[in-house]
């Protein structure tokens, strides 16, 4: 009880019935019982109507949130030591603080540390209310707070927790802490709390099982101006029916165990983590991050509480998401060298995720990696990450979508039709690319003091920005026109029924009824070009070109080799429209039996397999070049895989004559050198050996003059008398035997 108090310090006003400090009597009937004098206070039905003084830090004895009041005024309220005491000021939060007696201050001062109070607390001209809270306070299970006027990377929920115990919070309330000299103040955006009936509804105590949590900045960005993605509908709506079922405990989800975890996979810069946040957004729902670098911690068994307190967390607010990007962080595939660390923190992570299908909790783990198989294979299993979903790299229509989207919220003159032309262009571009794209166009527009984007500035930005889904490969751009091949021009047609049509004309086959070839064989002497005309094919069809050289997927390591051949045609399907170009295809391709039997027939199986097996080649055509078609293994040869054979000649008159003149257009010549004549006396030579003639022929007249101004009849003449052709008529005989046995074949 409260000790006892001379009379003589309040009084009760006769006019009004209020209670008066004994000095300021006069004041107070002299401005007729005024109301809103911040100097003249008083007691009525229960409330201080006062000042607030400021001070420094409270004399060691008080708890941390104590309010410094005279005993006389406490009687008055009837507030015993430790009550709490609700302040209130216009245009400040309200706070609550325990009462604690001190008989150096006036009997109607209220005095606070200065060093706890906000800016709108610390207005002196406005007058205070205080009076006792008299119903129970709860205590808070959850709290989830944001900075107002401060950021911060480092959760610090753990020292506001301590240092904020056994305070009194309401939802809006302003809770002010000096972190490494930083004033901070910080917001009260959520309560919960287990105890609601027959308590206070409004505010609550912090205990040591109040489990604390801080508002994410970004979060409240994207609340502010939501994200729009194109080209993701399909993924978005199969993701959101799984978490749907699983928030839903009622009907047949209460007699099934639903899908709990998700991993979502695909190339980096695809919009993994795009999607999941969108979903979190839409939802409206809570949820937290579990991010692999914040959580871990050197001290033992540290970091398997914080990843349990963060699924605490979650469980607590229901329904509720959390997103670990990035999984393979935390959770990484077993081997010789895992620490022990590691695999604590994996057996942590499946145990709670086990924990949530136990304890039905409407909680939904979204985990998104770019390799699934560098995550370790527990959580891959039924009752876990047991649902699977690959973010594939963007076709012409997905990338069209993403370019809508993307454009939309800036000002442009891109019409549908260019907007898929430029889409056509954009092959092996993920939605990270797509942004860059938009990007580098508006910097484009910018330099041009223009302020509409125009497709000029998307086509400029398409030879700045590289395709990411394509880095990982050795990817040759060819810069090889048909023009740059003399002759052949039947030859050239072929390629393009065979190649460029089933790509793009596919619409116009299946209305046939036919498939297109599933690959193209070209064979020939050396020096006749095939590799030159396979660029030129990839050039100008525009399509990708994964230009590969048989020893390159061979490697000492087992299974390594075999690898690379899945791994080139996954890639090949993931970029897709797109060229496969097999160089020295007999390295690979061998026949089988011929020697013995190790790296290469296994790798060769795994290539058989990819051109004929269960995963269809949609939209990759195969292009092979090889100089011995014999030694080609015969299940390559059949149809469905390299069924289309077109042999690559000698150049006859024509295609010579066509080959000297583009040599010679780039050189400088006489005006006695005549094209027809070198075209009729070469006869047998190679395209590479036309092209020796011409060098040899600059070369001679150089050894004659350094200063020599073109390059004559007789130099070409004195080339000639030694210049013979190499390709063996054995060689051609074994072409003229292959074509004669593919088609009695």
């Amino acid at each position: 009880m409260p000790p006892k108090l001379k009379k003589t310090l309040w009084v009760d006003c006769e006019l009004c019935g209020c209670s008066i400090t004994a000095n300021d009597k006069n004041t107070h009937v002299e401005f007729k019982c005024a109301r809103d004098q911040v100097k003249c206070p008083y007691v009525e039905d229960g409330k201080l109507y006062t000042w607030l003084q400021r001070t420094g830090p409270l004399p060691e004895g008080p708890p941390k949130d104590a309010v410094m009041v005279h005993p006389s005024a406490s009687l008055l309220l009837g507030a015993v030591i430790g009550a709490p005491l609700q302040l209130t000021r216009d245009g400040a939060p309200s706070m609550v603080k325990r009462m604690w007696p001190s008989k150096a201050s006036a009997p109607a001062a209220v005095i606070l540390p200065a060093a706890g109070l906000s800016e709108a607390w610390s207005n002196d001209n406005k007058m205070i209310t205080v009076s006792v809270i008299q119903d129970q306070i709860p205590d808070a299970s959850y709290i989830t707070i944001k900075m107002l006027n401060h950021k911060t990377d480092t959760d610090i929920c753990g020292i506001l927790k301590e240092h904020f115990y056994n305070n009194f919070v309401s939802l809006g309330a302003v809770l002010t802490f000096y972190y490494f000299g930083k004033k901070l103040e910080i917001e009260v955006v959520n309560i919960k709390s287990e105890k609601r009936d027959n308590f206070n509804k409004t505010w609550f105590v912090l205990s040591e099982h109040t489990v604390w949590d801080m508002q994410n900045e970004t979060v409240q960005k994207v609340k502010r101006k939501p994200i729009d993605l194109g080209g993701v509908g399909d993924i978005l709506e199969e993701i959101q029916t799984f978490i749907n079922i699983s928030f839903d405990k009622s009907g047949l989800t209460a007699n099934f165990q639903p899908t709990r975890g998700l991993l979502l996979y695909g190339h980096s810069g695809i919009g993994k983590t795009a999607i999941c946040k969108y979903l979190i957004e839409n939802l409206n729902c809570f949820h937290i991050e579990v991010n692999g670098p914040a959580i871990f911690s050197k001290y033992f068994g540290e970091t398997e509480s914080s990843m349990k307190s963060l699924f605490t967390k979650a469980v607590q607010n229901e329904p509720s998401i959390i997103l670990v990007d990035e999984i393979e962080t935390i959770c990484p595939k077993r081997t010789s060298g895992s620490t022990e660390q590691e695999r604590r923190v994996t057996s942590a992570f499946v145990s709670l995720l086990d924990g949530l299908h136990e304890d039905t909790s409407r909680v939904f783990v979204l985990a998104t990696t770019q390799k699934p198989e560098t995550i370790d294979p527990m959580l891959r299993r039924f009752g876990r990450l047991d649902k699977e979903i690959e973010v594939p790299v963007p076709d012409r229509i997905r990338r069209k979508e993403i370019l809508y989207s993307l454009l939309k919220s800036l000002p442009n003159k891109v019409s549908a039709q260019e907007l898929e032309a430029i889409s056509d262009l954009a092959h092996g571009y993920v939605a990270a690319d797509m942004v860059n794209l938009c990007t580098q166009a508006s910097m484009k527009c910018i330099k041009r003091s223009s302020e509409v984007i125009e497709k000029e500035d998307l086509i400029a930005a398409l030879t700045l920005v590289r395709p990411s889904a394509m880095r990982e490969l050795l990817i040759e751009v060819p810069n090889v026109r048909w023009s740059d091949i003399g002759g052949q021009d039947d030859l050239k047609m072929k390629l393009r029924q065979a190649v460029e049509w089933p790509l793009k004309h596919g619409e116009s086959f299946k209305r046939l009824g036919i498939k297109p070839p599933g690959g193209v064989l070209l064979y020939g002497p050396p020096g006749c070009s095939k590799t030159m005309i396979a660029k030129a094919l990839a050039t100008e069809s525009g399509l990708n070109f994964l230009s590969i050289k048989g020893p390159e997927l061979f490697s000492k390591w087992v299974g390594e080799s075999e690898r690379a051949v899945r791994d080139l045609f996954t890639k090949a399907r993931q970029v897709a429209p797109s060229i496969i170009f097999f160089d020295e295809m007999d390295a690979i391709g061998g026949e089988r039996g011929a020697g013995e039997a190790g790296v290469h027939e296994r790798v060769l199986a795994q290539l058989l397999t990819e051109l004929d097996g269960v995963v269809p080649l949609n939209s990759v055509t195969i292009l092979a070049a090889t100089n011995r078609p014999d030694r080609m293994d015969r299940a390559l040869l059949r149809p469905g895989r390299l069924d289309r054979l077109i042999y690559v000649p000698l150049p006859d008159f024509e295609t010579r004559l066509q080959i000297v003149e583009l040599k010679l257009e780039k050189m400088s010549v006489s005006d006695d050198v005549n094209s027809h004549s070198l075209a009729t006396r070469t006869d047998g030579f190679s395209g590479a050996e036309l092209q020796a003639l011409c060098h040899e022929a600059a070369l001679r007249a150089l050894e004659r003059d350094l200063d020599c101004p073109a390059v004559t009849m007789e130099h070409f003449e004195h080339v000639l008398k030694d210049f013979m052709p190499r390709t063996p008529t054995s060689l051609l005989k074994v072409y003229e035997t292959f074509a004669l046995g593919q088609k009695s074949g």
